[in-house]
């Protein structure tokens, strides 16, 4: 307005937009603070485990975050890895180890998410990162019996006495059940000569 708005001035208009942009003060939560899954111990490495997200109430690139596995129980560790799906920002927990029910049923690992970039702005808030406890239970299959050695020489003398034992084979089954084994019929091995003893 001119003549600072006294009587009889003129005056325009405009319009004016105010657009407010986002600003990294919220961190990623978990929606629970544990996650079960269960696989078969005959899962190859790099089989997926399962997916796990936390919500970020931020928009755009202040939503991006990554995971980490903070620890793992038993077997030394590191039988899983994690890796972030840069669309959906979902981790995807994968074996990178050999899965053993009979060794361990069950692992469990802490799950971490933070956000990528992060405003110092907003230290006073608290740390930018979540976690979740993330269990899994590995599932027994049934696996074939095993030798012990897997292989090994026996010597016998030339004028040994027909029905003298050569020596004694022993078979296992890896299974929690500890099946008993037995000859399969038709082997070489099946013959009223042989001899092959298990464990107890």
């Amino acid at each position: 307005m001119d003549m600072a708005g006294q009587l009889g001035g003129l005056s325009g208009s405009t319009t004016v937009t105010i657009v407010v942009t986002d600003v990294n003060d919220n961190p990623p939560r978990f929606p629970q603070k544990m996650y079960q899954f269960s696989i078969q111990e005959s899962a190859p490495i790099g089989t997926a485990v399962g997916r796990v997200k936390a919500e970020d109430s931020d928009v755009g690139e202040n939503t991006d975050m990554t995971y980490h596995l903070k620890e793992e129980s038993g077997s030394g560790g590191h039988v899983f890895k994690v890796t972030t799906d840069s669309d959906t920002q979902e981790a995807i927990i994968v074996v990178q180890k050999r899965l053993d029910f009979e060794s361990q049923p069950v692992h469990t690992v802490v799950l971490e998410a933070l956000n990528k970039f992060v405003d110092p702005r907003f230290a006073d808030l608290g740390t930018f990162r979540d976690q979740a406890i993330v269990r899994v239970a590995v599932t027994d299959v049934d696996e074939p019996p095993e030798f012990r050695p897997p292989s090994g020489l026996l010597e016998v003398q030339e004028d040994a006495q027909v029905g003298s034992l050569v020596g004694v084979v022993t078979a296992r089954d890896p299974d929690a059940a500890n099946r008993p084994v037995r000859i399969a019929p038709g082997s070489p091995l099946d013959t009223s000569n042989s001899s092959c003893t298990e464990p107890s």
